[in-house]
Formats: structure tokens, sequence, C-alpha cells
């Protein structure tokens, strides 16, 4: 196995070379714990929440959802002294989109480094 592939419950999955699955129908919630474990994330319910929110947006708009809209949407879920940049960088600490779209199986969003 190289370092552009992860392999979870015995099945081999490419990857490029900053680990975002090539194949995002490969994508399943252990993939996901995998490929947050090798940079020493362990998702806990609010990164579900976000990552789950990043793959149906992108299932709807094939983009991942602007921050703004996050924000907005997790006011509910985490609540107003929660919901903001500083709380989401605390659940992703290489930044909430890549991070989120990456642990989620989608695509680098462009605006990504």
């Amino acid at each position: 196995m190289s370092e552009l592939e992860i392999q979870v419950a015995g099945q081999v999955l490419a990857t490029d070379a900053q680990g975002f699955l090539k194949d995002r129908l490969a994508w399943t919630a252990s993939v996901g714990r995998e490929i947050a474990k090798r940079e020493g994330i362990t998702l806990n319910d609010e990164h579900w929440e976000v990552i789950h929110y990043f793959r149906e947006y992108y299932e709807d708009y094939n983009i991942p959802p602007p921050m703004r809209m996050v924000i907005r949407v997790f006011k509910k879920a985490f609540g107003d002294e929660n919901a903001n940049s500083r709380h989401l960088l605390s659940l992703f600490p290489e930044g909430v989109a890549k991070s989120a779209s990456k642990y989620g199986g989608l695509p680098k969003p462009k605006n990504c480094k």
C-alpha cells in the first residue's frame, strides 16, 4: 500500500497527494474516521454534524457550502457561542472547508491550498 492509498475494512482506496479520496462514492464513515485519524483527529458528534452537512450540500450543489452559511446553520446545532469560525477551527484546525470535505470523502475545495 502506498502513501496515496488508504485501507479500510480490507478495501484499498486511492487518494491524491493531500489525502482526498479520488472516488467520493467509495466513502463511508469508517473511511472518514481513518482519514481523520491519519491527521491526528478523533471525530466526535460535532465533527460529524459538519461533515454530514458538507456532504448533503455537495450532493445538492456540487460545491462545498460557503462558510457564512455553515455558521448560520450551526447556530441551531451548537448554540450562538459555538457557532463561529473560531469554534469550527477548533474542530478542524487545518481549515473547516478543507478538512470537512476531506473527512467527508469530497473533492478538495477549489479555494483551498
